[in-house]
Parts: C-alpha cells; structure tokens; sequence
C-alpha cells in the first residue's frame, strides 16, 4: 500500500497541485456520490476496504454507525467525510462532537486540518486554529465536545452531517438534542464498551434504521498484511500482547481487538462502560487515605496495592516475584511518608505473614485491618461472604459514577469482567476464581479499601 502515513490512517500519495484551475476541476467533478473518489483523487490518501465501507454508508444511508476495535483508522476515514461534505454540497455543514475535547479537537478535527493541508489538489476555504472549517458563512464545519457551552440547536442547514465519535460515551441526552437538529447524515463511530444507549440500540434493537460497520483488527492492513503498514494503526504484535496480558474471554479484549460487543455485561459487577468512564473521570480527594493490598508470592500473580483517598482511587504499587517482607516494607514505608489511616491486607494464605510483620512494626498512624475474602459478611442475608460485599460496595461507586481512577487497563479489564452470581435464596456471590484465565489483583486491591470500616475513630468514605 506505499509508504508514510499520519495518524491511525492510511497511505497518502502524490504531489499538491495549486491554482485556480484546480479548484474549479473539482467543482466540475461529480464526487457527491463518490467519497472514495474524493478521498483518492482530491486528497491523495488511500482507504482501505473498512474505511471505504464507512465513507460509502455516509454517502448512501442516512444514518452510519461503525463500531470497531482501538486504532482501526475509524476518526481518520470521519475526517475525511466532513471534507468530502463539504466540497460536494453547498450550502453545507458538519458538526462534529464527542463526549470530550480531546476526542474531538486533538483526533478527529487534527485529521481534518491534517487532510486539509495535504491535499493533493487545493481546497477552498479557511481552517482555523479552533476546531473550525469555513469554505463560506453558510459552508462550514465546526467541532466540539457534548459537555461545551455551544448550542446544538443552533446549527441548522439543508446538508447537515452530524458526525459523534466515541458514540459509546456519548449521553442518550445529548444524542436526542443532535438527532432534533435533523441532519441529512448522521455517522456515529465508537467502540463496544456499553451494553445499553442509543450506540447499543444502533447495532441491535435499532440495527434496521442504520446502515452499520464493524471493523475488527483481523480487518486492518498492518494485521492482514503481517507488516506495519500503516504506523500508529493496531499490529499483530498488538493483538498477541494483549490476549496474552488480557485472555480472549476478557470483554476489553472482545471489544478493543475483536471490535465486538462482550456478551453478559449485565452479569458483570462493574459494567465495562462504567470502568472506562471512571478512568476518564477527575475529582478531589477528600477523607480519610486507604491501601487495599492484594498479596501474591510468585508466579503469574502480582502483588498489588491500591490507594484510595475518598473517590479518587490510584495503584500505589505492583510486582511481581515480591516476598512477604518486601511488601510489609513497602507498606510500612508508604503509611509514614503518607499518612495513611488504613491498611487492608488480604489475610488469606502468604498474606498472613505480611499482616503479622506490619503487626509487629506497627505503621504510625495507621490501623492494620486484615481481610479474608471466604469469612462471612457483615450483611449476611445479602451476600454470600466478605469479598462480594466489599465487591459490591466498590460496584456501586463505579456505576454511580462517584470513582476516579487511573487509566490502568488491568484494573479495568479486571472489574469489568468479574460477573455476579445470584444465589436462590437471594444472596449476591462473586463467580469462582476457578473458572477465571487471569487473576484479579488490581481490582480486588481496590476492592479492599471497601473492607475498611466506619468508625468514630476513623471515618471511611465508602
């Protein structure tokens, strides 16, 4: 497919060419119906076969959604349609928006101005420094995330193209206030992180009034060609890494490889969509400072301790292969450099040597809480044991969207994948570690924090 490329996109080939004269063969050429042909032709890039797929959905079908895999070029081929719009229809507009700013200026519209000024032949128009695209006052493209003050009922046009990325975050809110501008396209792109939504819907109950895509990583040019062909876009590398980081049945790995959309989130205790935004998410630490730390010995297992300080949650510490007196140093360290009031330790096999070592060093300030996951709960009539209910009570901040926490994919394949079992007599349990490929270290340290008491003496914030 050639060489050098920007971004998660595809090869750009060809010289610009400039004059008046050009402009004007592109405005004799027909490419209304053609924005493969615009792409190629115009701005000297080459799609490949799932880029093609969605640029011709916008060109025939009133509504688009494309759902795939992390680094499978979907924003580049979206930039490209918002040029294509607009150089083929006048008056037109594109309105382009997301759930963030990052999303939409620093990735979808930085493919706009990178098409724009790489264009094989010279387009009209002025590209601002904001994420704006004016060929006239009533042909333009502007972008935005769903959260900015910006009006969306203010932007009307008898070619309107509406283009969400990162659909799957976007609130159903926001979707009804972009579907009421009733645009003559709408192309929704993201990933298969949601179980619900008007993204969901668009891929299943809704799947008949959409003309939909879904792009796996078998289907990009860098996995089928066994090559990078295309710098920036997912690799087989890629893809072995990750099962093997992740396994196969792990729901990031179904959606942000295979493009797909796990089965059984509603089993699961945190759903997928709720793990991704808490990642995304920024509060204030507030209240008392506690560490969750799950103990493992050797092999793959790892030694993991979370700390979280009201609802902001960060891994203060992972490894592999560490004793039981290295971890108990460590923590007795961290609690007198940072004031920690609690420590949760599991007490289960090996982990036991490590409470008694912090027993006998005694951390100032700070209470040394052990946890056995198996003993019984505090609320025994609703769950199974201890390690569901404090699971349960971590749950619960993640959906209620009152948790921060890293962008740490262990922890949120993690969380995300555990599912709930319903027992008959109505008590919550956790499914059994026995039938999991991959431990859960992360998240049953940050679970753990959960396990920490309230008190007079110490005030939790659970």
């Amino acid at each position: 497919m050639g060489k050098g490329v920007h971004g998660k996109g595809s090869v750009r080939k060809g010289n610009r060419r400039s004059g008046r004269d050009e402009r004007e063969r592109i405005k004799e050429a027909d490419y209304s119906l053609s924005p493969v042909d615009f792409v190629r032709e115009v701005l000297g890039d080459d799609p490949y076969s799932k880029q093609e797929e969605l640029l011709v959905g916008v060109a025939e079908s009133r509504r688009t959604s494309v759902v795939g895999c992390n680094g499978s070029g979907k924003d580049w081929a979206a930039a490209r349609a918002v040029l294509w719009w607009l150089h083929t229809r006048s008056p037109s507009k594109a309105v382009v928006t997301g759930p963030t700013t990052r999303q939409v200026d620093h990735i979808v519209w930085n493919e706009v101005r990178y098409a724009y000024a790489g264009a094989k032949r010279r387009l009209d128009g002025r590209m601002f420094r904001t994420s704006r695209y004016e060929v006239d006052d009533q042909t333009f493209a502007i972008g935005f995330a769903t959260n900015s003050p910006y009006n969306l009922q203010g932007f009307h046009s008898p070619n309107l193209l509406a283009a969400i990325t990162e659909a799957h975050a976007v609130s159903d809110g926001d979707m009804e206030a972009i579907r009421r501008l009733n645009p003559s396209r709408l192309l929704m792109t993201g990933n298969p992180f949601v179980s619900a939504g008007a993204f969901y819907d668009s891929h299943h109950s809704r799947r008949s009034l959409y003309r939909t895509v879904q792009i796996g990583a078998e289907d990009t040019p860098n996995v089928i060609e066994g090559r990078t062909i295309v710098p920036g876009m997912i690799t087989a590398e890629d893809i072995a890494d990750r099962k093997a980081e992740w396994g196969e049945d792990n729901a990031l790995f179904i959606g942000g490889v295979l493009g797909q959309f796990p089965e059984g989130l509603e089993d699961v205790m945190v759903p997928l969509r709720s793990a991704t935004e808490a990642a995304r998410r920024r509060l204030e630490p507030a209240g008392p400072v506690v560490l969750g730390c799950d103990v493992a010995r050797f092999g793959h297992d790892k030694t993991v301790v979370v700390r979280r300080q009201g609802p902001v949650a960060r891994v203060a510490w992972k490894r592999r292969g560490a004793d039981t007196m290295d971890t108990a140093g460590f923590l007795k360290d961290y609690c007198e450099n940072n004031d920690v009031d609690v420590v949760v330790v599991d007490d289960s096999g090996v982990g036991g040597g490590v409470v008694d070592r912090l027993k006998e060093t005694r951390p100032r300030r700070a209470r040394v809480i052990p946890f056995i996951a198996g003993a019984k709960a505090l609320n025994k009539e609703r769950f199974c044991n201890r390690s569901a209910e404090v699971w349960w009570l971590m749950a619960r901040e993640y959906v209620e969207g009152r948790l921060d926490t890293e962008d740490d994919a262990d922890l949120i394949g993690q969380v995300s994948s555990r599912r709930r079992v319903n027992k008959s007599d109505g008590r919550i349990c956790l499914e059994s570690k026995s039938g999991m490929r991959r431990s859960t270290d992360e998240a049953d340290a940050l679970a753990m924090t959960f396990a920490a008491p309230r008190g007079e003496r110490v005030r939790i914030w659970v």
